[in-house]
């Protein structure tokens, strides 16, 4: 009991990940020397079909075929075949940063894996997908070849994800420290399990660089149709001609990204003392990261800026929690309607005064700057220190031919 009750040694290249106790110590535990080889396609596939013959249902031969061309490393062969069981080997998918966010949300098929999200050789995988771990004599040898696989690997340490396909794999994987992905990341698949590092789990498959901006040209309002398009359209079915309303170009709109991928927008429009917020949509494989905050609050620190101390919204009468934390609340006396075949409910904040709000008397070059950029000068401030006497000349020689002829066409000429 003493001796169970000491903490195992670490174990180079597991002492990153949260693997149990045990199997600290199974691994620290003095054995004859193990060799670990990378294994051709041939020998993958060989090692493959003796797992099969004992596991039943594998990935097809193409599949790992396919996997081991891309990287060679996937298919590690462990110590030398026994007698009649096969090979003992390691199989696992070192996914990228898109990978695992692609596991993470439930948008990787280990059965057949887009290799775009598995590592090349030598690349550092941002987590790592287990396939299979098949040791036909003692796993122990088996265990302790993953101490320099993951540390060559991963030094740093990345999460371990895996299935348990068989019923020894679902008592073996928990004893191994694995525990149920959603628990760390909310949309996993239910039968998905992770090993994380020993730091926080969200911090390392968190969804990267965040950016939102207000969509100034005609590809930024495509990348915001084409999200509304993957939300609305596809998902709650809505016709074309109900999303795409005829209200897109008289609106502005916010788009959301995710290392440099359209992710999420919203879009605001304008009445007379109080602005609109709708369109809210964030792309299902994002809905874990805190786009759609940041979504709503740049757009309404903008509405502030403008001066608007009222916001009104309509929200799915699922998520008017979600909006209660940017001060929503549903309007009193006010019944669900539904539009697009679906409820909603009609909500209004108060928006806190801005201490820079912009109004008539400001400098008049912030009221000329590109909107929502007001605190850095414009193209038109640097105009004004541009030496071009030739060209101002002939500016003043137009307007004064236009003056003699068309006076009533002055008021045209500038801005209004």
């Amino acid at each position: 009991m003493y001796q169970e009750s000491i903490k195992p040694a670490p174990v180079e290249g597991l002492q990153t990940m949260a693997f149990s106790d045990r199997v600290m110590r199974v691994c620290a535990a003095r054995g004859s020397e193990l060799s670990i080889r990378q294994a051709n396609i041939q020998e993958a596939v060989e090692a493959l079909g003796h797992a099969r013959a004992s596991l039943g249902n594998l990935v097809p031969d193409e599949t790992a075929m396919r996997a081991v061309a891309h990287n060679p490393e996937i298919f590690q062969l462990v110590g030398e075949p026994t007698n009649g069981s096969g090979q003992a080997f390691l199989a696992f998918l070192p996914l990228n940063a898109e990978g695992a966010h692609a596991i993470a949300s439930n948008r990787f098929n280990g059965r057949q894996p887009d290799l775009s999200l598995v590592c090349k050789p030598g690349e550092a995988p941002s987590a790592i997908y287990i396939w299979l771990i098949f040791a036909p004599s003692a796993l122990a040898p088996t265990l302790r070849a993953l101490g320099p696989l993951l540390g060559r690997l991963a030094p740093s340490g990345c999460p371990l994800f895996t299935r348990a396909v068989t019923g020894h794999s679902a008592r073996l994987f928990p004893a191994m420290g694995f525990g149920q992905a959603k628990a760390s990341y909310p949309n996993a698949a239910e039968d998905l399990l992770v090993l994380p590092t020993r730091r926080a789990p969200a911090a390392v498959l968190s969804p990267g660089t965040i950016k939102v901006r207000i969509a100034r040209t005609m590809e930024d309002i495509m990348k915001c149709f084409s999200v509304r398009a993957a939300t609305y359209m596809a998902e709650q079915e809505c016709p074309f001609d109900e999303e795409f309303d005829g209200n897109d170009f008289c609106a502005t709109h916010f788009i959301g990204e995710i290392d440099g991928e359209p992710a999420g927008c919203i879009r605001v429009r304008y009445f007379a003392d109080f602005v609109k917020l709708e369109r809210l949509a964030v792309r299902q494989e994002f809905r874990a990261s805190r786009l759609s905050f940041r979504l709503v609050r740049e757009a309404l620190s903008y509405c502030r800026r403008k001066g608007y101390e009222r916001a009104y919204g309509h929200s799915r009468s699922d998520l008017t929690r979600f909006w209660g934390l940017f001060g929503f609340r549903p309007i009193a006396g006010r019944r669900n309607f539904v539009f697009s075949d679906v409820e909603y409910v009609e909500l209004e904040a108060a928006l806190p005064a801005a201490d820079d709000c912009i109004g008539i008397g400001h400098d008049p070059y912030v009221l000329i700057r590109p909107e929502g950029d007001w605190d850095r000068p414009g193209p038109l401030d640097l105009s004004r220190d541009r030496s071009a006497s030739t060209r101002q000349a002939r500016i003043r020689a137009r307007l004064r031919g236009s003056d003699r002829s068309k006076p009533s066409e002055m008021a045209v000429a500038g801005e209004a």
